[in-house]
């Protein structure tokens, strides 16, 4: 049962703020935050889902506000968010709990069918500088390095592989879709939350920086070497993925310690950048000793 009092929804005890205008300031915050530019200069981020926005607690990660749609699915994710076993039971006061009605959830949501919650919150990115500072000591510090990858799709699958193989961060260098971006947030699936992301503008100031810091850098290249023979470095080092259609720029190359190529023994010419990054981390992962990659040499991409 809800109730209306004064501007404010009281759900089986739950109270919360109600949005009924577009023209509502905090609205048009979260209508902004769905682009890019809008999110980096104001440094938010959104989550959709029940799922995904339950992480948030689990990661230690609680929300500016939860926006709830006013419908069955909202409901539902009231009940399962907000109950006394909730993964925000408690947490979050009345001024950060909003009703919206259907049709202004639905048009500030990405998604096909919206869920009926989501979540909005500050994220900060921490310094490439105070990145190396932090690590320092840490044994075989791992990190993934994009240049210029476009697709947001993508960006957000190798940051969700790159936590899966246990890097210890992600660089985004000039041009990279940009973490700010909502589909790359939704692709990376809650691994934002996990590793540090980084992000400058200057693939020639940054390759040095970590080159001084003791990293080797391994560039992903089709004119490299076979990853079948390759040695990859005891110590730290950064694997550089580049442009879907143009690999890497000479810059970064010119940079790079050693370059990498996956051996290819059917009739595609390339692999997509992510399922290539999810192939070198693996094997970044592994140490890439001969015994665990077991591979033939084939033509390489």
């Amino acid at each position: 049962m809800k109730e209306s009092e004064g501007g404010a929804i009281r759900l089986s005890c739950i109270y919360m703020r109600t949005i009924e205008s577009k023209d509502n300031p905090l609205y048009k915050i979260l209508q902004g935050s769905a682009t890019a530019s809008f999110a980096r200069k104001h440094r938010l981020l959104t989550v959709e889902g029940i799922r995904h926005t339950a992480d948030l607690a689990r990661f230690g990660r609680l929300p500016d506000y939860l926006f709830f749609s006013d419908d069955e699915k909202g409901k539902k994710a009231m009940d399962l968010l907000l109950a006394a076993d909730g993964a925000f039971s408690g947490l979050l006061g009345e001024e950060q709990l909003i009703l919206l009605e259907p049709r202004l959830f639905e048009k500030a949501s990405l998604q096909k069918s919206p869920s009926g919650v989501m979540a909005m919150l500050e994220f900060r990115l921490p310094q490439l500088e105070e990145w190396l500072s932090e690590g320092e000591g840490k044994e075989r510090r791992k990190l993934l390095v994009l240049e210029e990858i476009q697709d947001p799709g993508n960006v957000g699958t190798l940051i969700r592989t790159a936590d899966a193989f246990n890097y210890d961060g992600v660089l985004l260098l000039e041009g990279t879709a940009s973490v700010w971006n909502p589909k790359t947030g939704a692709s990376a699936a809650g691994s934002i939350f996990h590793l540090p992301l980084l992000e400058s503008e200057d693939t020639g100031k940054s390759l040095p920086l970590l080159k001084e810091a003791g990293f080797t850098l391994i560039a992903a290249d089709m004119e490299g070497e076979s990853l079948a023979g390759f040695s990859w470095p005891a110590g730290d080092f950064a694997l550089l993925l580049g442009n879907e259609g143009r690999g890497l720029t000479e810059c970064a190359l010119d940079l790079a310690d050693g370059r990498a190529a996956i051996p290819m023994g059917g009739r595609a010419e390339s692999l997509n950048v992510a399922s290539a990054g999810a192939i070198l981390m693996w094997a970044g992962f592994q140490g890439g000793s001969q015994d665990t990659l077991d591979m033939e040499s084939h033509d390489s991409v």
